[in-house]
């Protein structure tokens, strides 16, 4: 990699927004930082708009100022070395959510495409406890992870909150995670979400759904100027795409998903039937 003044590619690079995200966290100025490292306030502005890579040693000293340890301070220095990596970068999920955390509080819409499970956002803590006992994430994380969620969970709540459309599979509404009880709950919790203004539920009726493909989960994080992110998240770990051509067969497939689906007015009909049932 390039010396500290080269451009960066990724238009939200997870380590420059994550720095940023890390520092306003800790309710920290710009002055403030700058004062204490002896640096120009540019130097670090220019680090968190993804104007200038950030070295190894800079790094290492703001996360002294903003007291960031252990694993999270590894993942962020692990990602030092992929600032210029055109459109892609990994984390472990398990570990770290700040990505994931400030791209969904930046972002103005949210597409979510889901054949197997109700999305995260919309999760009920009890629902989302039986998909990680099922997933076998370790009890000590359970409660760490469900409280995370829960923050996550807000950005529905603010002022300006994102538009959100929810692509489900019709099985999902069905699938008894937990037992009946815990899933009638968590689809009066998901009715609940899509009776908000800025949230719209689309099911694919299962008849339908392998026609189109509908087999892959995805994310779509919508941003100004019609930027983009993409999250593909496995067991562990998460990838997050930013360039423009897998963006697009991203947005294609969301659409056909769309096309197939019942309208949002048929979908809460559907819903409302099933949660009954």
């Amino acid at each position: 990699m390039g010396g500290p003044q080269k451009l960066v590619t990724v238009v939200r690079s997870g380590l420059a927004g994550d720095v940023q995200h890390v520092r306003k966290q800790r309710d920290l100025s710009l002055e403030v930082v700058c004062d204490e490292l002896g640096w120009q306030q540019s130097k670090l502005s220019r680090m968190e708009n993804g104007q200038q890579c950030i070295s190894s040693a800079d790094l290492a000293s703001l996360l002294v100022i903003y007291k960031v340890k252990g694993r999270e301070r590894g993942q962020l220095l692990h990602l030092v070395d992929r600032q210029d990596e055109p459109g892609r970068w990994i984390i472990d999920s398990a570990l770290q959510q700040t990505p994931l955390v400030r791209l969904e509080a930046d972002a103005i819409s949210l597409v979510s495409a889901e054949p197997l499970l109700v999305p995260g956002l919309v999760q009920t803590a009890e629902y989302a406890r039986a998909v990680m006992k099922a997933d076998d994430v370790p009890p000590d994380l359970i409660e760490t992870r469900l409280e995370a969620r829960k923050k996550r969970q807000l950005v529905l709540d603010k002022a300006k909150s994102p538009k959100f459309d929810i692509i489900l599979e019709e099985s999902v509404l069905r699938r008894q995670l937990g037992g009946r009880a815990i899933l009638a709950r968590q689809l009066r919790a998901l009715e609940e979400a899509a009776e908000r203004p800025n949230v719209r539920l689309w099911i694919v009726p299962s008849q339908a759904s392998a026609d189109v493909g509908f087999y892959w989960s995805v994310y779509i994080m919508g941003f100004p100027r019609d930027e983009s992110v993409i999250q593909l998240e496995n067991k562990g770990s998460a990838v997050y795409l930013e360039d423009k051509e897998k963006i697009e067969l991203c947005h294609h497939y969301t659409a056909k998903l769309g096309k197939a689906a019942l309208n949002p007015a048929q979908s809460m009909d559907l819903l409302a039937k099933m949660r009954k049932e």
